[in-house]
């Protein structure tokens, strides 16, 4: 989110930067073809045009936010900014905090929300399902999710044509472990180290992000290892 970048720290500028010189060598201070303004952390950067207007904040105080967070949400549940956003409405691909301060969305809910927020289409589409049927379960059959299989699977090679709908990413690690121990008769998972894939038991031995870690046994037969230790074995 742009105007939150201030917060992020220098050395992630800098490794940024040396990556972007070394996929782009063009834009290093070698070439003369391209003129590439020097920026700072303190360069006035300005934000595309937007037609959207927000709706006014009317809900809990920030403070109030806080307080709430502080004495009811896990701890793990931590902010990315000294001063954490609340967001407050989203359009397209634009953010708007209780301020009304308005943010370029490049986060995009953890690479989950592809079309940008509240999309009129996906929203009008899932307006008219809330409407007609909310939940019932998957012993039961209802279309959309037949015909939502139907043409996932022919985006998928011939041997992957079984659909298997889950609710969350942790889930869906969770059968692919199982799947890949019955298939394959052996238990051990590699994973890198400082990824996460999920927090159910199953998937906290493939995690390996301090805060979401306990002391307690999980996730048996998962080993990490760093990608320099992978390139090595392999």
């Amino acid at each position: 989110m742009s105007l939150a970048w201030r917060n992020l720290q220098k050395p992630f500028y800098l490794e940024t930067s040396l990556r972007i010189l070394q996929m782009r060598p063009s834009l290093s201070l070698g070439a003369s073809r391209i003129a590439v303004p020097k920026l700072t952390l303190h360069t006035k950067h300005s934000m595309p045009p937007c037609d959207f207007s927000p709706e006014k904040y009317q809900s809990l105080a920030y403070s109030r936010v806080l307080a709430i967070h502080k004495q009811h949400l896990s701890p793990v549940d931590t902010a990315y900014f000294r001063k954490p956003l609340l967001l407050h409405q989203g359009h397209m691909e634009w953010l708007f905090d209780s301020e009304g301060n308005r943010y370029l969305d490049f986060f995009s809910g953890i690479v989950t929300v592809s079309v940008g927020h509240c999309h009129p289409k996906v929203s009008a589409v899932a307006k008219k399902q809330i409407d007609r049927l909310w939940h019932t379960s998957s012993v039961f059959f209802h279309s959309p999710m037949h015909e939502y299989a139907e043409k996932l699977s022919a985006l998928l090679p011939e041997p992957l044509k079984v659909i298997f709908l889950v609710n969350s990413g942790s889930e869906a690690n969770d059968l692919a472990m199982v799947m890949a121990r019955a298939h394959s008769n052996h238990t051990d998972i590699i994973s890198f180290r400082g990824a996460y894939h999920g927090c159910s038991p199953y998937t906290l031995g493939l995690t390996n992000v301090g805060i979401y870690k306990m002391e307690v046994p999980g996730g048996i037969g998962c080993q990490s290892v760093s990608s320099e230790t992978l390139t090595f074995l392999q």
